[in-house]
């Protein structure tokens, strides 16, 4: 990730991805259980859609629906707890948690 010109160190920039990463970790433990499995199989384990589909014996369409689902609800999540600000290239450069409406950070 490129640092803004704003004055981030990159100690900065670790502090804010360790944060989001304890969040994200927490929104994957609430997600229910076939979606928490897509995204630990998929983005975390290394498996392909295909691979996925053919573990849990569901099809390949079953297997991108979860996995797009799945995706959908995290984003909505970190949406609802916190406002991001973005550069050009859709990096985030700043965050701030919304008032006491986040549950998982």
């Amino acid at each position: 990730m490129d640092l803004p010109e704003k004055g981030i160190t990159i100690d900065d920039e670790d502090e804010i991805i360790n944060e989001l990463v304890l969040c994200l970790r927490n929104m994957i433990e609430n997600l229910p259980d076939k979606y928490k499995q897509a995204i630990i199989l998929t983005e975390l384990g290394g498996l392909t859609q295909k691979e996925l589909a053919q573990k849990l014996g569901i099809s390949i369409s079953g297997a991108k629906s979860r996995v797009q689902r799945r995706r959908r609800m995290l984003k909505e999540k970190f949406f609802e707890c916190c406002e991001f600000q973005f550069d050009r290239f859709g990096n985030v450069i700043e965050y701030q948690h919304k008032e006491s409406s986040c549950k998982y950070c």
